[in-house]
């Protein structure tokens, strides 16, 4: 794959958002997945207020995934360590292929999602 090699820019001006993989999220491409290739996608995702998790337990298919905590808090449940809640400066990596289910989340979070690559695959599985 080649790089871009002119700079993309996303500004922080709330536009751009569209819906995605969950129904209680928002998503806002950064031009990352372009830039690269497809080799890298990052994108802030923002909940929708009002709009509550489905804790379902699933893996993404990835080589690599971290999050960061922009705003708010997310309460996660992984196989391997069992409940954890990030806020605001908190970031988890994400193994290849761990099983994990969101709990519940702020109505003003935010998340900056980094994975590699960009499209991934996503798949339910059976409860723990």
């Amino acid at each position: 794959m080649k790089l871009q090699t002119t700079i993309k820019h996303a500004p922080r001006d709330g536009t751009g958002f569209d819906r995605g993989l969950r129904e209680f999220f928002e998503y806002r491409d950064t031009g990352v997945n372009d830039a690269t290739g497809g080799m890298f996608g990052a994108h802030v995702i923002r909940a929708i207020p009002g709009k509550e998790a489905k804790p379902t337990w699933h893996t993404h298919t990835v080589g690599f995934q971290l999050f960061y905590v922009l705003k708010g808090w997310v309460e996660f449940e992984y196989e391997d360590i069992g409940k954890v809640m990030l806020e605001a400066g908190d970031s988890a990596f994400q193994p290849p292929g761990v099983k994990h289910r969101e709990i519940r989340h702020s109505d003003d979070l935010e998340v900056l999602e980094i994975v590699s690559p960009a499209g991934f695959g996503t798949a339910v599985v059976d409860e723990l």
